[in-house]
């Protein structure tokens, strides 16, 4: 009996040690707020259909040109759940960079793939890769916005800059093109520009700072409404790099509003069935309720605007539970402590102290 015993324990022992391997584990720590734990250098904090993953950079395990994506699901307790492998099909060169669509609170989840600069693929889920042939990309230019609707067709804005055209694809599950439309088309305006696009609730948005326009568009790819854009933030003039107004979404009350995340004080808009409402301060259904994106919190109970150190905080995500995750360089449980090369954690507040957390960030100020 006690050499059953014996030979269990090893057993376990080698279980234990080849997983490690693939993957270390390390203990959830505490800090003021909520819980710490140490994760892998270079691992990117992702949201897929509000589940959590951490994704490591692509793999060659062959050593050939069929990478691979690990997307490390998180449980609640900061710790991987389980892991899923994406194989990426197309790849050129084993220089591959992954970008987000969903820059926090952006409603997309999807990611770019490029190999070395050029585009070759969206990530959909963990489970969905869309390659784009350089035939495709030839003729359509390159993508620009992608979303996902419920009953698992995509879409993708191509811009051909040559001739300045938009068109939107509508993508079955097999990943074939089953409907396509020109922006022009679609909306019988010419002048037109697409700074940020999203899906929500199967409809597509555009926002053009050309028209000053949103446009609602079906997933049949047909036109809905087109709402105007008021005040302060017709003002709003693209940098090269894009527009600072964008779609956000709030996912504990799975509302999508637009704004000037730049100048968030023009205002902030709830996009409705009838049109774009600006928002009222004071409301009570806002309270400890946040839009958080682009290196600040937007409280949208009061006008208040927390920023958020770029310099230690490199992801960030707030779930439709209302609890905060985000990757930063410093270890929160000791936090007189300096940064560390190469270290890198996952931290997480809950809804419940997230407050309290902005204010200590407030203080900071």
């Amino acid at each position: 009996m006690k050499k059953v015993i014996l030979l269990l324990i090893i057993c376990s022992c080698i279980v234990v040690g080849c997983a490690s391997e693939d993957f270390k584990v390390y203990r959830t720590k505490s800090f003021q707020y909520g819980e710490i734990v140490e994760i892998e250098e270079g691992n990117r904090l992702q949201l897929f259909k509000n589940s959590l993953y951490l994704i490591p950079e692509v793999t060659f395990p062959d050593n050939d040109l069929k990478g691979q994506v690990e997307f490390r699901k998180i449980a609640p307790n900061l710790l991987s759940e389980k892991s899923t492998l994406l194989e990426l099909t197309n790849l050129e060169s084993s220089i591959v960079r992954l970008t987000p669509y969903s820059h926090s609170s952006n409603p997309s989840g999807e990611l770019t793939v490029f190999n070395s600069n050029k585009q070759v693929g969206i990530i959909e889920s963990p489970e969905k890769y869309i390659p784009i042939s350089p035939k495709m990309k030839q003729e359509k230019g390159d993508y620009i916005g992608t979303g996902t609707f419920t009953n698992g067709e995509n879409v993708i804005m191509f811009f051909e800059e040559t001739n300045g055209i938009y068109t939107l694809t509508r993508w079955d599950e097999q990943k074939k093109i089953n409907k396509e439309a020109t922006l022009t088309a679609i909306t019988k305006e010419k002048n037109l520009s697409v700074e940020n696009m999203a899906v929500f609730e199967d409809e597509i948005y555009v926002y053009s700072y050309k028209s000053n326009k949103v446009y609602v568009i079906s997933q049949d790819l047909e036109l809905l409404h087109v709402w105007n854009i008021e005040g302060e933030m017709r003002k709003v003039v693209p940098e090269k790099w894009g527009s600072s107004v964008g779609f956000a979404i709030q996912r504990e009350l799975h509302e999508l509003f637009i704004y000037n995340y730049v100048q968030p004080e023009q205002g902030i808009y709830k996009i409705t069935k009838n049109g774009l409402k600006k928002l009222e301060y004071g409301q009570e259904k806002y309270k400890d309720m946040y839009l958080c994106a682009n290196g600040r919190f937007n409280s949208l109970y009061e006008k208040q605007i927390i920023p958020i150190d770029s310099n230690e905080v490199y992801q960030k995500v707030l779930t439709a539970d209302g609890d905060y995750y985000f990757t930063t360089s410093k270890d929160l449980s000791h936090p007189q402590k300096e940064p560390e090369e190469g270290k890198v954690y996952l931290n997480k507040v809950s809804k419940k102290k997230l407050p309290s957390f902005l204010d200590s960030l407030k203080s900071k100020e």
